[in-house]
């Protein structure tokens, strides 16, 4: 079970991190490429099996960078519906890394 939730929290990762690189592809938006730059880097930290990054550190990078992005998209963010479904996407990552930590 556990290794499905870490497999869904990368898979999630790697779609939030596509959806603002295409976001940001049109308009150059510098913000979205660098957000998505952010969760590509955690993703690779976050699936790294050689234990190389201390995992519950990864973990809190994650959540801190995955509220920030969610704050900021409250204050500054459009309305569309590809936002709302990153919104979603970035919900059930905060929500399934909530279940890692009970099952680990």
């Amino acid at each position: 079970m556990l290794r499905v939730v870490r497999l869904s929290i990368f898979f999630l990762i790697l779609i939030t991190a596509t959806i603002h690189i295409v976001l940001a592809f049109p308009a150059g938006l510098l913000g979205f490429y660098l957000i998505a730059a952010g969760f590509y880097l955690i993703a690779i930290a976050y699936a790294n099996p050689n234990h190389r990054f201390n995992r519950d550190h990864v973990v809190l990078v994650l959540r801190i960078w995955t509220i920030a992005t969610l704050v900021l998209w409250l204050v500054l963010g459009d309305r569309a519906l590809i936002a709302f479904l990153d919104k979603v996407a970035e919900l059930l990552i905060i929500g399934l890394l909530w279940v890692e930590q009970r099952l680990a």
